[in-house]
């Protein structure tokens, strides 16, 4: 029998497009090779390193991918790698599945060749991850035994993973912090807990605005338009609850607040929090 596409992903299906502040428009491009970043480029390692990686059918040039780099940019100065992992993410939704923890394992290796090389520690680096590009920033992160500052899935991929398989996914342990922002948990999302702290924007599955469109992909997509937005305004104000109805209902108000999202990820939180936003753009209604 012939070998099928998910027995032989390589370091080579991955790009790396690498923008700052100085060539905020033409990258540059890089294979996984850490020892290719140096002075001579516009690679700074005194800077933080922010990973943006993109879900299924995705590439380096999709939506989520230049909200998020355009937000960073314009609010802070960072090094900014765009993860194209297409070879891989434009297959079948099965195949893409099962290269997933791969995917995630050859770039996590990279960042530890980074943090050896430069001599970098786990403050250094923010992965940001949207559907499948959430549970491959996982497995980025635990290539690594979890020496990341901080992981933000963006509504991470729900279709075929498991509640108790957790090393082909995003969990708590693939960094110091890891946020998962849930808009169409039980379709497109994930439904559960994944990270030290969850939170579940007008309840996680259905967004207001989206409720025509019958696919599920105006929710999913979402959470990284809320995350881009929030990255620009410092985070929206969330209320830990323990569930929708009773954040709904009022009985919320006086606990705990995190900020979802934002350049510097919220430390304090650990558990569920829930908030509202608006139909469209400002989302935040704090």
């Amino acid at each position: 029998m012939a070998p099928t596409r998910e027995s032989y992903a390589t370091p080579s299906d991955i790009t790396l497009y690498l923008y700052t502040q100085s060539n905020a428009s033409t990258p540059e491009i890089y294979s996984l090779d850490a020892s290719a970043l140096s002075p001579s480029s516009n690679y700074n390692f005194s800077k933080h390193n922010v990973f943006l990686i993109h879900g299924w059918l995705g590439s380096y040039s999709s939506t989520v991918n230049s909200l998020i780099k355009s937000a960073y940019n314009d609010v802070t100065d960072v090094n900014i790698f765009v993860v194209d992992w297409s070879p891989v993410s434009r297959t079948l939704y099965p195949i893409a599945f099962a290269n997933v923890p791969t995917i995630g394992k050859y770039l996590g290796q990279f960042i530890a060749d980074m943090q050896t090389q430069f001599r970098l520690g786990a403050d250094k680096f923010t992965i940001v991850g949207y559907s499948f590009g959430a549970h491959v920033a996982g497995c980025a992160g635990a290539a690594t035994n979890g020496n990341i500052l901080a992981i933000y899935g963006l509504d991470p991929a729900g279709p075929l993973y498991l509640n108790n398989i957790t090393n082909n996914r995003l969990d708590p342990s693939d960094a110091q912090f890891v946020h998962a922002i849930h808009t169409c948990g039980g379709r497109w999302g994930f439904e559960d807990n994944l990270g030290t702290a969850d939170y579940r924007p007008n309840g996680g599955r259905d967004q207001p605005g989206c409720t025509i469109e019958p696919t599920g992909l105006c929710a999913h997509s979402r959470a990284y338009r809320l995350f881009a937005e929030s990255v620009r305004s410092g985070g929206f104000t969330a209320w830990k609850c323990d569930s929708y109805s009773n954040f709904r209902s009022g009985q919320c108000q006086s606990n705990d607040q995190s900020r979802l999202g934002g350049v510097n990820i919220d430390t304090s939180a650990t558990g569920d929090y829930y908030l509202d936003t608006n139909f469209g753009s400002p989302y935040s209604q704090s």
